[in-house]
């Protein structure tokens, strides 16, 4: 049997994007009969190394590339901050790389024409969710992912925030705090804010109530390597507002209908406006998630992976 292992970085907090992603691809790859596990700094004695972030895991990626294939799978950070940031770790984890992962359509974008040879695109998959039932006298909107800047989880506070409460609209934000100050300020605009709320960390065994139980998720972020709850969403049939960011149109398509500008409090507010009022628009939004979903099944992911990881075992 070969044998895998999963480079996470060191900062991948319990929660966190990138140990959700490891905790994945562990499930995955074992599914698909190699042995694998989780590590911080790869042993060597692996068949296969997949890395998550070439940036965060460039020094892990220095120490086995020259005798171990290596897959480093591109982050939303790595694509749209590091590679400017720190261009001589991110080039030096492109160049040692074997093959290279990105998780939306439009990676490619940031990407030199050699990087492109070693890109393969696997989309994140999801299981199909539970049956919807959302809440018919309100318009709740779930919000998915830990407090912090890349996420942008102030602008739907600031969006919601002067609807006051006869409004049917409800926000909950989902996700753990990233730092004190970001709880301050969480549990500051959940007192002052009639129209938002924020319900902390929960579970991912858990989020499946919450895909099941809104009428609409939104997608806030700043950057995106390709959001998993997005994937998720999708295949619960969740109708998605989100950034109109390469990281979000890279994994809904371009001709996704639910799009706002980024940053931008006013049209977000007005787009929340506009869905809740009129149930044409909302079920546009829905119908348009259900046409994506055979994009985002687990089979599908895990093909991708089936077809990636064969060719490089085979030549190993």
């Amino acid at each position: 049997m070969a044998s895998l292992e999963v480079v996470v970085p060191k900062l991948a907090a319990a929660g966190a994007g990138n140990q959700v992603t490891a905790t994945r691809y562990e499930r995955l790859f074992t599914e698909l009969g190699y042995r694998t596990q989780s590590v911080v700094e790869p042993t060597g004695q692996a068949d296969v190394v997949v890395a998550l972030n070439a940036y965060r895991s460039g020094p892990a990626i220095s120490t086995v590339a020259d005798h171990v294939p290596v897959v480093v799978v591109l982050t939303g950070t790595d694509v749209y901050r590091f590679m400017d940031e720190h261009p001589a770790r991110v080039r030096g984890s492109l160049d040692r790389a074997t093959r290279l992962v990105g998780l939306n359509d439009r990676v490619g974008d940031t990407l030199t024409t050699s990087d492109r040879a070693k890109l393969t695109i696997i989309k994140e998959g999801a299981a199909v969710g539970a049956p919807r039932r959302p809440d018919a006298s309100a318009f709740d909107v779930a919000v998915i992912g830990h407090l912090r800047d890349e996420k942008n989880p102030k602008l739907v506070a600031e969006a919601v925030a002067d609807l006051g409460p006869n409004s049917p609209v409800r926000v909950r934000h989902y996700g753990d705090a990233y730092s004190e100050q970001w709880s301050v300020w969480a549990d500051a605009e959940t007192a002052a804010n009639t129209n938002w709320e924020w319900c902390g960390y929960v579970p991912r065994d858990e989020l499946g109530e919450v895909y099941a139980t809104s009428n609409l998720l939104v997608n806030s972020s700043e950057m995106e390597g390709g959001a998993n709850v997005i994937s998720e969403a999708v295949m619960a049939r969740l109708p998605i507002l989100a950034s109109e960011i390469p990281g979000n149109v890279g994994v809904l398509g371009s001709s996704y209908p639910g799009y706002f500008a980024p940053d931008d409090a006013n049209d977000l507010r007005t787009e929340l406006l506009r869905l809740q009022a009129d149930a044409d628009r909302l079920e546009q939004l829905t119908a348009a998630v259900e046409e994506r979903t055979q994009e985002f099944t687990e089979e599908r992911e895990q093909q991708g992976w089936q077809h990636l990881l064969a060719e490089l075992v085979g030549a190993n």
